[in-house]
């Protein structure tokens, strides 16, 4: 069977391949955007009931550190721990038993959230109270199930229970009690101290006004302290979970602070855990509450959906026909350019699309055109510094005979200055002629710089001091040749012309992908740096113009200079580990990099 877009027209085939493509992207979207919102609602219900639940949990510990430090201050007062060691038919305990009670109701009056404060006395047996604050006998805590708690610690948190009170007080709220040891200083146990929190004011820390789901306060072995699902008839009870709670929470979500259950139907629980007392509030949310929005999301897209579908069937009649005079245009005249006729262009009467890719199809032409054109003129500038390097080369290879014949006449007449510095001008020669290469490696510029360094201690007799630092790293790297001498040249001539003595430091540094030569002085400076390019000074013009030329202007020499100051000369270079072979390719990079 053959391929139906070489069978059926251009047309036939837009119209046929966007209602597919259309077809699949509109259901793709579809599909993707509900289980993304529905993923979002999601993880912004959980995120933001771990916030209400941290914010629950910071208050509950603000109010339960509040109820330990005044329990704690109470139960060291030293009118509670003397009536304690006290007989307790003494004169002295009689006579204080209003104090101590008023000591206590106080609590109850002040705060809030206290229910009531109740002293219980070791070895006592008689109750003095005022409502459910007071002193009772040790025998009611012992008979209450909250006993086998409090004697085991010197201080605990016990969950929801019926107010401890025996058959005085005839109230029976439920409450949220603290206990704490009351102890002598010499540590022995003098009664239990027991702070009651009234239990609508814990439900009041625990629910908020967000509390759309059953909330319960867990202490740190996942026991029940206070269960706030009961404001919500549809919410589920504490006993409803409460066998399959620690085996979720430890299957290693705990971290996460969330995980999905099912209990009947699929539940959504989110806890926050307390740094310091490790209790845990839980929320356990119904799944299908949380997604019932993304369910009306659900049934939005489907109409949309198919309103989309029939709209792209009409749409892509209409736009099939209209794409193919203006691609037949394009294709046509890039048919044109491809032959090399540059002035194609294509007149262009859209305002929409298919105007912009025209534009640009113009403009790609115009600049390929004034491409041509302006890499012709690099070559020819190239072409023209070749000839020119050229020229400047076969006067040195000249010179260079003619000072090996001089050489051997200086040795001959004993003049071993002179044949040295015939030597190292010969071995500069020959560094420059390079084979005709236009670029060297490092280590040879630095062999170069470095005969020229002693000639000049030669003849100025070593007033002038020149100092080389180049390591040894970087000498298997290439540069263009013959590019530090034109500077140190500049520095002894101009730098030094009317004095003798000065100091000249070459060094390099290199980083990721260029190298730094400095040459500094310490000569006269000048006022305008400018000027170095212009006037006389052509080996340090004819420099800067072939590092632009082969690197573009990312790269090139700066001179920093000053009167009396002396002059620093920075030459930027890339790191080259070979020569490139197309320099235009290598510049363009290197000036879009630069930009």
């Amino acid at each position: 069977m053959k391929n139906p877009i070489k069978v059926f027209s251009l047309q036939a085939n837009l119209f046929t391949s966007f209602m597919i493509i259309s077809a699949i992207l509109i259901l793709t979207l579809g599909i993707t955007s509900y289980m993304i919102t529905n993923q979002e609602v999601v993880d912004k219900t959980i995120s933001s009931r771990i916030l209400l639940l941290d914010e629950i949990n910071k208050q509950i510990d603000i109010q339960l550190q509040a109820i330990e430090y005044d329990s704690m201050v109470v139960a060291s007062h030293p009118l509670i721990e003397q009536y304690l060691q006290e007989d307790e038919d003494s004169f002295f305990r009689i006579g204080r038993n209003e104090q101590v009670i008023d000591l206590l109701s106080r609590q109850s009056y002040i705060k809030e959230g206290i229910h009531s404060v109740q002293l219980y006395a070791k070895d006592s047996v008689n109750s003095y109270y005022t409502g459910a604050n007071g002193i009772f006998a040790y025998s009611i805590l012992e008979q209450s199930p909250m006993y086998d708690m409090i004697r085991h610690a010197d201080y605990i948190w016990l969950g929801t229970n019926k107010l401890i009170n025996g058959s005085f007080v005839r109230v029976h709220d439920e409450v949220v009690s603290f206990a704490r040891k009351v102890l002598s200083s010499g540590g022995k146990e003098l009664g239990v101290l027991v702070v009651n929190m009234k239990i609508s004011y814990m439900h009041k820390l625990l629910s908020s006004q967000s509390a759309d789901a059953g909330r319960f306060l867990l202490d740190s072995s996942l026991r029940l302290i206070l269960d706030s699902s009961q404001i919500k008839s549809d919410a589920l009870s504490y006993s409803a979970i409460s066998e399959a709670l620690p085996e979720i929470m430890n299957q290693g979500n705990f971290p996460k602070q969330f995980v999905t259950h099912d209990f009947d139907e699929k539940q959504l629980l989110v806890w926050s855990k307390q740094q310091r007392t490790q209790w845990v509030a839980l929320d356990v949310i119904s799944w299908q509450s949380i997604t019932a929005g993304s369910q009306k999301i659900k049934s939005t897209m489907v109409i949309v959906t198919v309103i989309c579908v029939l709209l792209a069937i009409t749409f892509a009649y209409f736009l099939a026909r209209q794409f193919v005079n203006p691609i037949k245009g394009l294709v046509g005249a890039m048919k044109h350019l491809r032959t090399g006729r540059l002035d194609t262009r294509i007149d262009n009467e859209y305002s929409n699309e298919f105007g912009y890719l025209n534009k640009q199809f113009n403009n790609m032409a115009t600049n390929i055109e004034e491409l041509i054109e302006r890499l012709n003129r690099q070559n020819q500038q190239k072409r023209e510094a070749d000839i020119k390097v050229l020229q400047e080369q076969m006067n040195p290879h000249f010179i260079y005979n003619t000072l090996d014949v001089m050489n051997w006449h200086a040795i001959e007449a004993g003049a071993d200055e002179i044949s040295r510095m015939l030597s190292l001008l010969g071995k500069m020669l020959r560094i420059a002629l390079s084979s005709g290469e236009s670029f060297v490696p490092i280590g040879k510029e630095v062999e170069h710089i470095t005969c020229y360094v002693e000639l000049q201690k030669i003849r100025y007799q070593d007033q002038i001091h020149i100092h080389l630092n180049i390591p040894e790293t970087i000498y298997d790297y290439y540069l263009p040749k013959l590019i530090l001498q034109p500077f140190v040249e500049n520095s002894i001539i101009h730098g030094f012309h009317s004095r003798r003595k000065g100091f000249i430091a070459i060094r390099a540094m290199e980083s990721s992908d260029t190298i730094n030569f400095i040459i500094e002085d310490n000569g006269h400076g000048m006022e305008d740096t400018a000027k170095v390019r212009e006037q006389q000074h052509h080996g340090v013009r004819n420099v800067s113009d072939r590092i632009d030329l082969y690197f573009g202007s990312a790269y090139g020499v700066n001179i920093e200079s000053a009167l009396d100051q002396g002059t620093t000369v920075t030459i930027t270079i890339p790191k080259l580990s070979a020569i490139p072979l197309d320099w235009e390719k290598f510049r363009e990079g290197q000036d879009s990099h630069g930009r």
